[in-house]
């Protein structure tokens, strides 16, 4: 789905994405939960970064044991590294959480080759993956 660059927007990103899983897949609700917070950080960092009007969110299942998203700011750039900010920094630490939710969950991230797109994957529960 295309969504318009505005803060508004990640609450409705949020929102489908939230439908999406629950439909979807076989995920427990702390786990979708997590997931939330981790598309929530990529399209906070979509609306801020990004030099466009709209960012792309995809969410798919290549696999049955497997499920993929991604959100494309559009924008080509080095792909940002994690910092870890200093305790009173009021941003930037969403990189680090987003690293640490799909760890915790199993699942790998990244950036495209042009920085403009953040991949994840997460093996789905009862897979055996």
């Amino acid at each position: 789905m295309t969504i318009r660059s505005e803060p508004s927007s990640v609450k409705v990103a949020r929102r489908i994405t939230r439908a999406w899983a629950r439909y979807h897949c076989p995920l427990p609700n702390d786990q979708v939960d997590a997931l939330l917070i981790v598309m929530s950080e990529l399209c906070t960092n979509a609306v801020q970064h990004g030099r466009r009007d709209s960012f792309g969110v995809r969410v798919w299942m290549p696999t049955a044991g497997e499920l993929r998203f991604e959100v494309d700011d559009k924008t080509p750039s080095a792909p940002p590294s994690l910092e870890n900010p200093e305790n009173e920094a009021e941003s930037g630490r969403g990189l680090f959480l987003v690293d640490i939710l799909l760890k915790e969950l199993g699942g790998t991230w990244g950036f495209s080759e042009d920085g403009s797109c953040v991949w994840c994957a997460l093996p789905l529960p009862g897979t055996g993956r």
